[in-house]
């Protein structure tokens, strides 16, 4: 579905754009720095902290995407929203970008792992003292797990459903919100230049993980420009499950034994 000036969606510019990243990225810091700090100290345990600081707002932008696809009067039918959301089937032009995506995404992340490491001895850009040990960088996270957050892996399948439940709100909820509702939007404003902007606006909304933000980045841009340029939301789905999915392999292996 290509989105013209004759569609009903309405153009997002650089000020509706910086309220619909900017507070996504207010709630999320408000769950991770306050919601979790206050679970922390209560001593909650770590997998319920991880679901309730880090899942909650993921739901809340799920819900958000749907809101707003009802907002612009739309009816709720799987092929409708197909359609807004640009959830188009997978040609084989569309896998092969998918393919060249994750390959860049992979040497992005490879070349540019040691960046966060150097930016978390600047304490603008340190972690806090109570963020979760699974996304703690200042750790050395092994793919093989024998625990997961204070729980024994071993037989545990209950813990790779839940976490399988995580990705789901992760990836959905995400990209119904940037790519399915707010690209097409910014495209009508932005024109050639969206997949800058929103790649720009997309890495800054992950202020949370400030010491991260020169990885995602271009990460950020790389995955906008081929969404952009492909006008296929199931590649930004399929190229950010593989990339999360990664910790569930760990989890599956452990569980397993």
């Amino acid at each position: 579905m290509e989105i013209s000036s004759k569609t009903s969606i309405k153009p997002m510019g650089i000020f509706a754009s910086l309220l619909y990243f900017g507070i996504p990225s207010v709630i999320f810091y408000f769950f991770i720095y306050f919601v979790m700090q206050r679970l922390h100290g209560a001593g909650v345990n770590d997998f319920v902290n991880f679901y309730a600081s880090m899942v909650t707002p993921l739901i809340l932008m799920l819900i958000a995407s749907l809101v707003a696809y009802k907002s612009e009067g739309n009816k709720f039918s799987w092929a409708l929203l197909s359609k807004r959301f640009r959830l188009k089937k997978m040609e084989k032009k569309d896998w092969i970008y998918t393919l060249i995506l994750i390959v860049a995404m992979i040497i992005i992340q490879g070349g540019l792992a040691f960046t966060s490491k150097w930016l978390i001895q600047f304490d603008f850009f340190a972690p806090p003292t109570f963020l979760l040990p699974a996304v703690d960088p200042r750790l050395e996270h092994n793919l093989v797990l024998n625990s997961f957050m204070g729980f024994p892996l071993k037989g545990q399948w209950w813990i790779f459903f839940v976490y399988l439940s995580v990705l789901v709100f992760n990836i959905i909820g995400e990209e119904f919100w940037w790519r399915g509702y707010i690209l097409p939007r910014q495209e009508l404003a932005f024109k050639n230049w969206t997949w800058v902007a929103h790649g720009i606006f997309w890495a800054l909304f992950h202020f949370f993980w400030k010491w991260n933000l020169l990885i995602l980045l271009p990460v950020s841009l790389v995955l906008s420009y081929v969404v952009f340029k492909q006008k296929n939301t199931w590649i930004a789905i399929i190229t950010h499950m593989i990339f999360n999915s990664i910790p569930l392999i760990g989890l599956l292996i452990g569980i397993i034994g």
